[in-house]
């Protein structure tokens, strides 16, 4: 794997304390899955409510059949449904070629039936795969599947569900895919984010063929699992905040952030807010500021894990007055800009939750004019997560955008099927959203024997990238944060 750690300025005034950010990234090499990818045990949770009747179940019936054919000796999958009851359709078990006929038959037989009892489909899918024995590299994935809110069982609220969820995963990651903006896509998403798992917005049912396709290449292009990646500042140097939105930890100084994995060609930045102390005189070269030691497993040609080491050290110079870098690394502040974007959509989004829509699009508006300022292109993105939130009729309607723009900002590789608009937003400002096995997984998918609706759908179109219309800014001060 790449990895690199550079801060925003490489010369900085020795006399003084300089603020400054520090990029780590980590960039996973392309991999042939075919011959070495982790095993994987899948549980799709179907919601069979009545308001999934017609095409979105039977597309929901085709893309499990679809995930199905594409698993081998070796992987897992068993199938779950809801409505008011839960009904396990079948166990987890092996995909032999005699397996999967048996249990295609049981996915063809699927009707709708009545309300949505979310949590208990998804307690009944994780005590399920967490009572199989496997190898510890086989990777455990739930993915839940509905239309609309929870409303019938254990947990229905947004706060409950979400603890019941870390309450009950165990070793399984747990997915969400939500069909239209009927579905509670903001609690779908934070399930996702929070189980490690992805997220999909079906706007369509065609739509969903996609989503599955994108979620098995996911998981079967896997790189690296158990991702920790650990500063530490060398002297009176400081770590004074970790910007992007992952799990991280402080012991006195030290920073550790912790990443479930990352995939095949998937790039993933991590940005620190540093402050770089005042030195007794200039220095004639690079000096080491930060440490930082990234640890991971991936997976061996004998489809093991490996675990493995990297060392980085983050270098700056401190030069007289006048020698200083004035500005910040362009291509570095862009990817502080999207970490700044994320933390000023979470915000807002607190404050629209509670009918607070003038707070939520100042929010937005201040980090749209402080980007602008530094010549940053992701002010843009700003200004249109701050339209979908400029009232409650715009908030209410846009649950897809807000959320496809959210987790794909922060890693746009967790996004199974996004909004059409967040897809040719975040690809304006330079997110990759997949890689080339999510798209031949997606080409297969979209194969032309589809049988469940008059003409097969075909794999959707790559949004046109087109600079966005000139938005009106609020005048706000320049900020490096």
């Amino acid at each position: 794997m790449k990895t690199s750690a550079d801060l925003t300025f490489e010369k900085v005034r020795f006399d003084i304390e300089n603020e400054a950010h520090l990029v780590i990234n980590l960039t996973a090499p392309k991999i042939e899955w075919q011959k070495k990818r982790p095993p994987i045990c899948l549980i799709p949770v179907i919601d069979v409510s009545g308001s999934m009747a017609g095409l979105k179940i039977e597309y929901a019936k085709q893309s499990v059949l679809k995930l199905i054919d594409h698993l081998q000796p070796g992987d897992y999958c068993g199938l779950v449904t809801f409505s008011t009851d839960v009904e396990e359709v079948f166990k987890p078990m092996e995909m032999t070629a005699s397996t999967k006929e048996k249990v295609k038959v049981k996915v063809g037989e699927l009707r709708d039936i009545a309300s949505t009892n979310f949590s208990g489909g998804m307690t009944t899918a994780l005590e399920a795969i967490n009572k199989m024995d496997l190898p510890p590299e086989v990777v455990r994935r739930i993915i839940m599947f509905t239309d609309g809110h929870a409303n019938h069982g254990v947990a229905t609220s947004h706060t409950d569900i979400l603890k019941l969820a870390q309450k009950s995963r165990g070793k399984a990651s747990i997915s969400a895919f939500g069909y239209g903006e009927g579905a509670n896509q903001e609690m779908l998403a934070d399930l996702a984010k929070t189980c490690d798992g992805n997220y999909a917005f079906v706007k369509n049912p065609e739509d969903a063929l996609s989503a599955f396709a994108k979620e098995l290449g996911g998981l079967l292009s896997v790189y690296a699992q158990g991702i920790k990646v650990m500063v530490a500042p060398h002297g009176e140097h400081k770590i004074e905040k970790v910007v992007s939105d992952v799990d991280s930890t402080e012991d006195n100084g030290k920073i550790t952030i912790k990443l479930t994995d990352i995939l095949s060609e998937e790039s993933r930045n991590l940005v620190l807010g540093v402050k770089l102390a005042k030195q007794s005189q200039a220095l004639p070269r690079l000096m080491s500021v930060f440490d930082v030691t990234v640890e991971y497993d991936t997976i061996g040609e004998d489809g093991k894990k490996s675990s493995k080491t990297e060392e980085l050290k983050a270098k700056v110079q401190f030069v007289k007055e006048g020698e200083q870098q004035d500005k910040p690394t362009l291509a570095l502040d862009e990817v502080v800009g999207l970490a700044q974007v994320v933390q000023a959509q979470i915000e807002s989004e607190k404050l629209a939750a509670n009918g607070d829509y003038k707070g939520a699009v100042c929010v937005m508006q201040k980090t749209s004019g402080e980007l602008q300022a530094r010549g940053l292109k992701s002010f843009h993105l700003c200004d249109h997560i701050s339209d979908s939130m400029k009232d409650a009729g715009a908030y209410q309607s846009s649950g897809g955008y807000r959320s496809s723009v959210l987790r794909g900002n922060d890693r746009a590789y967790t996004v199974s099927s996004m909004d059409k608009q967040a897809a040719a937003d975040l690809n304006f400002v330079g997110v990759s959203i997949s890689n080339s096995t999510m798209d031949a997984m997606n080409k297969s998918f979209q194969a032309p024997e589809d049988p469940v609706a008059p003409e097969p759908p075909q794999a959707p179109e790559p949004p046109k990238v087109e600079p966005p219309k000139k938005p009106t800014l609020s005048k706000s001060k320049s900020s490096r944060w």
